[in-house]
């Protein structure tokens, strides 16, 4: 019955809980014989993840036992002291139990929510490029500046239309072809502002900002532990960690297993369903390429100061777009659109 099977299942999950932080335990034991064998001791909290002497599949492992932990927190505050609501919480926000308790989402799924992010964020582009926002019109004195604003939206969507129309920009690596020509914003002599590596101000437009967050709370595992989704900032920062624990700790990318790979490449937006490993092990070994090792020499050759959080979101819109349009996503009738009329030439 229903019943049943729902305590079965709590009772399950409550078993795995137990077994994944007796692990997550064992793990952080490692780490510390580690920092210990390399005289230096273990930070507490989430810089501790970092610590060496362990897989990437164990430095995964540790990081979700922390989201899960969180959203443990979460669900027992709720119950506790809003009890008359707490079904309408698991109602509005089931991806916030712990990931023992949900089942995977079908990457189908997030395929289809990502084509769908992509094409409404390129309607807000041209509108917001159109159309003067119903906002402006009661400032009789901000015409100029909406007039600027929009200006700024059609000069970003036409360098988009030119960036996709770019030999080669279009499988795993065509990313770099983005980021070559966004060099001269990426490394700067000064250190970027605080502002600038937020990407906060005029850097970044707020449709592409919005639309990228949709991308990325599409697959739950991403969404860490808040019911209301990622800030793309703070997605960067876990995926900046990410990126430098494959980095430094030398990682041999075809030691990741397949279901570990393609929630790595989930997690920066590369490839969807229907992709090979060997794909996305291309995907994911250029993102690093792009991210974190040449960065490092550039700098180290008198390039300047590197804005990894620009870079990373640069390249998550590209492969958004490229997962949009590659023959394999799920959304069929957004594919039609990209494949283009074939018609047969007279003889």
């Amino acid at each position: 019955s229903y019943v049943k099977d729902s305590v079965v299942n709590f009772k399950n999950g409550l078993s795995q809980m137990n077994t994944d932080h007796n692990r997550c335990n064992a793990i952080r034991a490692k780490q510390r014989k580690y920092a210990k064998d390399n005289c230096f001791a273990r930070p507490r909290g989430a810089k501790g993840i970092q610590t060496g002497g362990i897989s990437y599949e164990e430095y995964d492992f540790l990081k979700k036992g922390m989201v899960d932990r969180n959203k443990l927190f979460a669900v027992t505050m709720v119950a506790l002291c809003l009890p008359n609501y707490f079904v309408y919480y698991l109602w509005s926000f089931p991806d916030m139990l712990p990931s023992p308790f949900i089942q995977a989402k079908d990457p189908r799924e997030i395929s289809r929510e990502r084509c769908h992010a992509v094409i409404s964020t390129l309607l807000d582009l041209e509108k917001g490029a159109r159309v003067a926002p119903f906002a402006s019109k009661l400032n009789p004195f901000g015409k100029k500046s909406t007039e600027r604003a929009m200006e700024r939206l059609k000069q970003f969507g036409d360098m988009g239309c030119i960036d996709f129309e770019e030999d080669g920009a279009i499988g795993p690596s065509g990313g770099k072809i983005i980021l070559k020509k966004l060099k001269n914003e990426l490394y700067t002599k000064a250190a970027p502002s605080k502002q600038r590596i937020m990407l906060a101000g005029n850097l970044i437009p707020k449709q592409i900002m919005k639309g990228i967050g949709k991308a990325i709370s599409a697959d739950p595992l991403s969404k860490g532990s808040s019911p209301f989704g990622v800030g793309l900032v703070k997605h960067l920062e876990s995926v900046t960690l990410a990126d430098e624990f494959l980095v430094e700790q030398k990682i041999d990318i075809d030691s990741i297993d397949s279901l570990l790979l393609e929630q790595a490449c989930s997690a920066r937006l590369i490839g969807g369903p229907g992709w090979t490993d060997e794909e996305r092990k291309e995907g994911l070994l250029n993102w690093l390429e792009q991210t974190e090792i040449l960065p490092k020499e550039e700098s180290q050759n008198g390039a300047g100061y590197f804005n990894g959080n620009l870079a990373r979101a640069a390249l998550m819109c590209y492969h958004a777009v490229d997962g949009t349009r590659d023959s394999r996503a799920d959304s069929r009738l957004l594919r039609v659109m990209y494949q283009g009329q074939m018609k047969d030439t007279a003889l």
